[in-house]
Formats: C-alpha cells, sequence, structure tokens
C-alpha cells in the first residue's frame, strides 16, 4: 500500500466536493448582490423602511450553508490525516505506544505520530518544511465544529484554548481577526472571531498536509533500509 498516494486521492476529492457543493450557495449570494432573478424584485411584504437589505434572511442562510460545506471537508481531511498516519503504521510496522497514547491525550494526535514517526524516521523535523500549526488547526477546526455555541446560532467562535496558542488564525474571518488582535488578543474574550472556511484556507491546509505525506515519503526508503541493517539475519 502506498498511503501517500492515497491520501493525494482523498485530498484531491476533498478540493473537488467543497468546490461542487459550495458552488449552488455562493450562486445564491451573487444573484442577490447583483439583483438577478428570482432575486431581482424584492420579496412579497418587503418593507424596506426597516433598514435591511431585500433577501438578507437568504444570504445569510446561503453563507451559513457555505460555511457548513467548509466544516465537513475540513472534518474530511482531518480524518483522511489520521488514516493516514493509520496505514503508516502499518507500513513502517509500528504502533502508538503507551507514551504515544499519553501524548495524543494531551497534546492531540498529530503530535503522537510526529514523535512516533520522527523517531523511526531519525529525524527532529527541523528540516521539514511543512507548518505544523495550520495542520494542528485542522484538527482543532473539526473538533469545534462538532460543538456550536447556542441553539439560536448555527457558526461557531473559536474557543480560548486555540486562542491562546494561536494568534495567526487560519480558519478565521479576517475583519473579526483583526478586530481581535488590535483589541488585545484577549483569548477569554466572549466574542471571539468566528470559525470560518474559504477556498484559499482548506487549499492551504490541503497543501500542508500533502507536503507532509511527500516529506514523510522520501524518507520512508532510507529508515527501512537502516532498520533491516541493525535487525538480525
Amino acid at each position: 500500500m502506498d498511503p501517500a498516494f492515497f491520501l493525494r486521492r482523498r485530498t484531491g476529492f476533498i478540493a473537488r466536493y467543497y468546490a461542487a457543493a459550495i458552488a449552488p450557495f455562493r450562486g445564491i449570494q451573487r444573484k442577490i448582490d447583483a439583483e438577478e432573478s428570482p432575486y431581482k424584485e424584492p420579496p412579497p411584504l418587503f418593507d424596506p423602511e426597516y433598514g435591511e437589505p431585500a433577501y438578507l434572511e437568504q444570504w445569510i442562510e446561503a453563507d451559513e450553508a457555505s460555511q457548513v460545506v467548509g466544516w465537513s471537508a475540513v472534518s474530511l481531511l482531518s480524518d483522511s490525516l489520521k488514516l493516514y498516519f493509520k496505514a503508516l503504521e502499518q507500513e513502517l510496522q509500528f504502533q502508538l505506544g503507551a507514551d504515544g497514547k499519553t501524548i495524543a491525550k494531551k497534546a492531540g494526535f498529530v503530535a503522537a505520530y510526529r514523535a512516533a514517526i520522527g523517531e523511526i524516521l531519525d529525524t527532529d523535523w527541523a528540516d521539514c518544511p511543512v507548518r505544523f500549526d495550520v495542520i494542528e488547526q485542522v484538527i482543532l477546526a473539526r473538533n469545534r465544529t462538532q460543538h456550536g455555541d447556542h441553539l439560536s446560532i448555527l457558526g461557531v467562535r473559536h474557543d480560548s484554548t486555540t486562542l491562546a496558542k494561536y494568534q495567526n488564525l487560519i480558519f478565521a474571518n479576517d475583519n473579526e481577526l483583526k478586530m481581535w488582535v488590535d483589541e488585545g488578543a484577549d483569548p477569554d474574550t466572549w466574542i471571539a472571531p468566528r470559525l470560518e472556511i474559504t477556498k484559499d484556507t482548506l487549499g492551504t491546509a490541503i497543501v500542508e498536509v500533502e507536503k507532509l505525506a511527500a516529506w514523510i515519503d522520501k524518507r520512508i526508503p532510507d529508515a527501512m533500509a537502516q532498520r533491516n541493517k541493525r535487525e538480525p539475519l
């Protein structure tokens, strides 16, 4: 089995899935903004004196639906990465021991597999070009989207743990992130930046996941050769 190959198949699917699934909702928003049919005329009973644009509710609902698509894409990416690591267990013939499980419980499965695989590949990851902060945020975003803030609100905001660790959030509303940083970047703020997935940020996360797999893949042959030299015949 080629773990890196099958991971790339999954990441390719995730990118295509996101683009196709989000298109109808972005199309609704574009038509509302451009006042195109069927949003050319105000809806029945619309009262401009309230000060809200026509079809505001439909625009917001389409935006929320786009975010749900993004959540599902990030969840697929997180699960794909975990399955990749599981495949590496078979490829490299290892399992997370007690120490690895402790690391996973405290710092997440990425940290646990990074430690285990680093030992096998005899690397401290210093020359690895991967942005692990981005990869870690994929898992945190996946976990966060499973737990809503309030019944009346479909979206979610970053929790204090994530805000304390990452000021350079990849999955965040740009305006809200800037406001949060400008006001002191308090991780315990009651108005945290919203978790927001875009085509560009999802693409960045996919690139980092694929980069990690490619970096590991190049080092597997040497690691296996060294292992065979050490093992008795």
